[in-house]
Formats: structure tokens, sequence, C-alpha cells
């Protein structure tokens, strides 16, 4: 199968006034089985956030690359981890926490997520919203602050030519209005699927540095995957 791929970061409003980087990390990519699609997020309260979401989307394609696409899921999970300290080296996990979403597809058109922590998964219509619901407000779970499997949501589906794979932190899927999921990803495809994929981008970056939310201020990053007809 082939696809058509794209995938945005935009520093917020709220990292612009303060001069902070941005937190969050996307990556889209070909890899040897397949596709594949990353967006991490760093929890803005630890010191090193952007650094643990940039090494997990490293961490994940790099893992992937050599993975074949049956393995186990626990066992990739285990082995992103292990590879995600290594990379943050001298860094501490504590201080880099940062939520980790990715779709694996394979050429035969198979689809693995994987979510831990706050954001949004959409496969073509099914919208997959891993919202935290533990006792600390808006504070998540995520690569550095858990290390069971049971916190990631695993999903697995076929798809067909003309699905579309949306995956996005919450600095977008929280503005979203519930049950308008799946519209406003076909929104932004209706708006790109014309375009070269650096038309695309700047259209994108556009809308979501122009984000209709009054006094947003997070970070946004948006990772999709079309399969071609």
């Amino acid at each position: 199968m082939n696809f058509n791929r794209l995938n945005v970061s935009v520093k917020g409003p709220g990292h612009l006034i303060s001069g902070q980087p941005n937190q969050d990390a996307s990556f889209v990519s070909y890899v040897p089985s397949g596709w594949l699609a990353v967006v991490c997020d760093g929890m803005g309260s630890k010191p090193y956030s952007q650094i643990g979401a940039k090494q997990a989307c490293r961490a994940v394609a790099d893992t992937i690359k050599k993975s074949s696409f049956s393995i186990e899921s626990k066992e990739l999970i285990k082995a992103i981890y292990q590879l995600w300290l290594t990379y943050l080296g001298r860094t501490k996990p504590n201080e880099a926490v940062t939520t980790c979403l990715f779709c694996w597809l394979s050429h035969e058109g198979e689809a693995r997520t994987f979510q831990l922590g706050d954001g949004l998964i959409i496969i073509s219509d099914k919208a997959h919203d891993n919202a935290d619901t533990n006792s600390f407000g808006n504070e998540t779970t995520g690569l550095g602050k858990s290390t069971k499997f049971s916190d990631w949501d695993v999903t697995e589906h076929m798809l067909k030519p003309g699905d579309v794979v949306t995956l996005m932190t919450d600095g977008i899927s929280e503005d979203i209005h519930p049950g308008m999921e799946v519209e406003f990803v076909c929104e932004i495809y209706k708006n790109i699927e014309n375009k070269s994929i650096r038309q695309a981008k700047f259209w994108l970056k556009n809308e979501f540095r122009n984000w209709a939310t009054p006094n947003h201020q997070d970070d946004k990053s948006l990772a999709l995957l079309v399969i071609k007809k």
C-alpha cells in the first residue's frame, strides 16, 4: 500500500511569550515494515520535557525500524522504554516526562496504535481518546512517570485505501468539541489533499498559530497518514 503523510509541530503562545522551547515532538517516516507516525508531548512542569519528547520519538522510530511487525506489544514497549532511557543519557527520566502516541502501519494495511498519556488517535472514522483521569488535575502520565505496560492503550485495526490515521497532542484534542473529532480531521484533509507537502505544512502551521480557541496557550503537534486509493 502507498501512503501520503504529514507531520507538523508548532510552539504555543505560552512558550512564545516565556521564551521556552516547544515541548512537543512529532515524526512520520517510512520504516522497513511499513510506516510510522509518532507524537509526544513533554510535561510542562518538568525541566527537560522537550528532551524527553524528542528522544521518545527517536526511541520509537529506532526500535520499530529493527523490529518485526508481529513483535509482541509488551516486548515492544519495554524495548522502546529502555532505548529512551539510553538516549536520555544523564537526564533523569522523572525530569523528562512525556506522553507517547504512535501508530505503526504494515504494508498490508494493518495498524497497531499505542498511547501513553493524553492526546488523541483517530483511525478513519474511529476517534480514540485516552484522557487521563488521575486525581492530579491536568497532570498526565507518560514515559518517566509510568513503567507499567497496563498504562498503555493498545489497539489493532485493518485499514483500506482512503482511510486516514491522525495522531495529535492535547494542545489540539482538548479544544475539539466532543463528537467532532472525525469532522475536524476530514476538514484538515480536505484542505491539504491537493497541496504539496510543503504547502500543506505551511497551511496547517498557520491554522495552529491562529487557533480559534480564545486564549489558547499550548504547543500543538499532529501527524497524519492517508492510505492512497
